[in-house]
């Protein structure tokens, strides 16, 4: 038998952001996953990239994960331009006084950080560890592995990802919403310099995204009806880059291929409960949503900011597991992330409504944000936490 304070299933990016934050705040911790993660960084780019937020930035920042990165395969975003039809919308970091909205940063980038940052802890890692069911007692919940181990703990994460076996062995349900739609990513090399600017266009059910790099690199994320996504994965990568052109005007000009494409459903599930008797759902185990908003990961380091701040708050005399403060967690984090499924499906429909008065209507709105000042600033603000 293992004990611990907390254990945590997925060593996925929350799920090691949660292992560093709760070490640094006395916790101890022992982080569990079927597989062994890549803390690899390899000398291309990554298709998988991030948009972080200036607060998230900050926060890893503050857990000395930061100190990590290569920071010269990291690129500012100081501007995004906007497109509908014919209308377009700039954000400007300087319309909120702000050195910038966030960063694009490849996820092998941020998963070597995390693993040059566990190796100075005495973190417990049990690495190709499956998972075969969870017991609670009077006292504790354990956590079963397919090699007899049992790991007891006060409270148990799970951060295995949207296809949670915590959340199966917990008995939680989900609400599933299918967009039929799938992603395109890969990454290319700009004629043009993209001004460390990002660039989306809004269509109906299609979102095209190229988002700033360094090195006058550019990473695509193009969401599509799935139908479509497969044709387009069937073109040569010079024939891809010349439809991205196309469809963007050559808003950066010619686009050369840098990385294979890759492609990934989209879907919004979001767990009907984030508790559990001492257990949390954290990440995509909890809620994963559409990429038009680009805060996946975002609401995921969110949630390991509220538990970390409810547990390092509360009286030592008070067990991690108890629900009155498990539940406290939950109704901070369901706010946010209901917001959050109600923007990306809301703008998704706007988007495609064929309805002429409508369109007008968005696009007017489009104007309107361009024209005011105090709008532009107070939706950065928003978009920035």
């Amino acid at each position: 038998m293992v004990e611990t304070d907390i254990v945590i299933v997925g060593a996925g990016l929350v799920g090691l952001s949660a292992a560093v934050a709760l070490q640094r705040i006395g916790k101890r911790v022992v982080l569990v996953d079927a597989k062994q993660p890549d803390f690899s960084l390899p000398t291309g780019w990554d298709q998988r990239i991030y948009a972080l937020t200036p607060g998230n930035v900050q926060w890893l920042r503050s857990l000395q994960v930061w100190d990590r990165v290569d920071t010269r395969r990291v690129n500012p975003i100081h501007a995004m331009r906007l497109w509908h039809e014919d209308a377009n919308l700039q954000l400007d970091s300087m319309d909120a006084h702000l050195p910038d909205l966030g960063v694009i940063i490849e996820q092998q980038n941020l998963m070597h950080a995390f693993g040059g940052c566990l190796k100075d802890t005495a973190l417990e890692a049990r690495y190709g560890a499956v998972c075969s069911g969870i017991e609670n007692d009077s006292n504790r919940v354990a956590l079963k592995l397919q090699d007899g181990t049992n790991i007891a703990a006060q409270l148990l994460l799970g951060a295995d990802s949207a296809r949670s076996r915590v959340r199966d062995a917990l008995g939680i349900g989900t609400r599933l919403h299918d967009f039929a739609q799938t992603a395109i990513v890969a990454n290319f090399k700009a004629e043009k310099a993209h001004h460390d600017a990002a660039y989306q266009w809004f269509r109906p059910h299609e979102t095209l995204a190229l988002l700033p790099m360094p090195n006058q690199h550019v990473s695509l994320v193009w969401a599509m009806s799935t139908q479509l996504a497969q044709q387009k994965l069937l073109l040569s990568a010079t024939d891809l880059a010349d439809l991205i052109g196309k469809a963007t005007d050559n808003a950066l000009g010619s686009l050369t291929p840098v990385t294979p494409a890759a492609a990934f459903p989209l879907k919004q599930l979001t767990a009907a409960h984030f508790i559990a008797q001492r257990a949390v759902l954290i990440g995509d185990a909890a809620h994963q949503v559409h990429p038009m908003a680009g805060q996946g990961v975002n609401l995921g380091f969110h949630d390991v900011i509220e538990l970390a701040s409810q547990l390092h708050e509360a009286h030592a005399m008070i067990p991690l597991g108890d629900v009155q403060l498990l539940r406290r967690y939950e109704r901070a984090r369901k706010a946010d992330v209901m917001g959050m499924n109600i923007l990306t499906t809301g703008l998704d429909t706007l988007f495609a409504l064929q309805n002429e008065s409508l369109q007008t209507l968005v696009q007017w709105g489009f104007k309107q944000v361009g024209q005011q000042n105090w709008l532009r600033k107070r939706l950065i603000q928003q978009a920035v936490i």
